[in-house]
């Protein structure tokens, strides 16, 4: 796999991560918001930017589909769910299991040998 391809399946598992973590944002933002109104709710400016980086991402995985197969460039959707945790608990300061870490080295182990194979 040419290092723009790696980089651009890598950027798409972030931004996964990172929209997940808009919605979340979006959804403690929205519960506010419907106090005043559902106009309001619905232009929360997290939802708005976790449904625009969605769209981005949509298209960047669309580009990387048109150069490898589903099989091969998939787990790189799976590393976008390992990253969510990571990023809720530095941002969000929720906590997740001593077991975590093992699991995602497995998830990112697995990646990784699908991908050489």
């Amino acid at each position: 796999m040419n290092p723009l391809l790696f980089l651009s399946c890598l950027g798409f598992a972030i931004s996964l991560g990172i929209g997940q973590l808009m919605f979340k944002l979006a959804a403690a933002d929205i519960k506010m918001r419907l106090n005043e109104s559902y106009l309001s709710a619905v232009c929360s400016p997290w939802l708005l930017g976790a449904l625009a980086l969605y769209a981005a991402s949509t298209l960047l995985w669309v580009i990387i589909l048109m150069q490898m197969t589903l099989s091969r460039a998939y787990p790189f959707a799976l590393l976008g769910a390992a990253i969510v945790p990571i990023l809720a608990v530095l941002i969000l300061g929720e906590s997740i299991s001593p077991y975590y870490p093992i699991g995602m080295f497995l998830v990112v182990l697995g990646v990784a040998i699908i991908q050489v194979s």
